[in-house]
């Protein structure tokens, strides 16, 4: 993927392809739907010229080699796979990025072993305390349409279609297209099964890990170590005024930043400014 090199993390769960540059201290970064660890390209030349090393892993059931190990897809399983890959990268806790779903990623992992992240930032996603009374804003509940959509068997697997995603791209951040590798990703059948997976164990139980379910208890807590919340001000699928409650009960010294003329992907439309923010924080 040009600046980067692909690589496989081999942890206890699965080996997890990657994509990685760069050297130092290590960054990894999480990507979210409808995405690839490669919109992470602009933030990461950003952090590898600070002296980083950014690893971005491909989300369980998003590459041609874990298309058929996705048995789960509630968050608890992903969040148990950030921190296999943590504890297999290093013996030190790590710093820690997540966009999107990869944000949910981010927090719960943070929840569920801080004692594998050092510092760590989401974007684009309210943390718990926001997320509890986002669905009752009912123009919040039309944005997420796409949500309820991919609940519906059939409907879901006909709709989620190069179409759409260029819909939700444009929507998302306003003035971005979808770029050719998203595309391509999305164009596997089976990689788009499992993207809908994901959303169902939203709602569906018998997609979560039941070998986790006791981590439920502390996963959707706010997590001890502080965090650096991101949103885009002109964020066409969670509006900046959705994140006015996101510091409560985050851990003191947690910090909300909305970045100017920024949509959903900031990363992508302000890499600059998301990258000062970025090392700021990770300093």
């Amino acid at each position: 993927m040009g600046f980067f090199e692909e690589i496989a993390i081999p942890t206890d769960r699965l080996d997890f392809p990657a994509l990685a540059a760069g050297d130092g201290p290590i960054v990894v970064c999480w990507h979210g739907f409808p995405d690839h660890p490669a919109s992470f390209g602009p933030l990461a030349e950003r952090l590898v010229a600070a002296g980083r090393r950014v690893v971005v892993p491909f989300l369980r059931g998003h590459h041609p080699s874990t298309l058929d190990r996705l048995p789960f897809g509630d968050g608890l399983t992903l969040a148990a796979d950030a921190a296999a890959v943590n504890a297999a990268l290093s013996d030190e806790p790590l710093d820690v990025i997540g966009h999107d779903i990869g944000a949910g990623v981010a927090g719960r992992l943070a929840a569920i072993r801080p004692d594998l992240v050092r510092r760590f930032i989401t974007m684009s996603v309210p943390p718990p305390a926001a997320l509890r009374t986002i669905f009752d804003d009912p123009a919040q509940q039309q944005r997420f349409f796409y949500l309820f959509l991919f609940q519906l068997p059939g409907v879901a697997e006909s709709l989620l279609n190069d179409t759409l995603i260029a819909y939700l791209w444009r929507t998302w951040s306003p003035g971005l297209e979808v770029p050719q590798y998203v595309r391509d990703m999305y164009a596997d059948p089976a990689l788009r099964a499992n993207a809908l997976r994901l959303y169902r164990a939203n709602f569906d139980r018998t997609l979560h890990d039941p070998a986790l379910a006791d981590l439920a208890r502390i996963s959707e807590k706010p997590a001890s170590i502080p965090m650096l919340v991101l949103a885009g001000a002109e964020d066409g699928c969670i509006t900046p005024d959705k994140y006015a409650d996101a510091a409560t009960g985050l851990a003191p010294g947690s910090r909300v930043e909305i970045v100017a003329d920024a949509g959903h992907f900031l990363q992508l439309d302000r890499p600059d400014e998301v990258a000062a923010l970025a090392l700021d924080w990770l300093r």
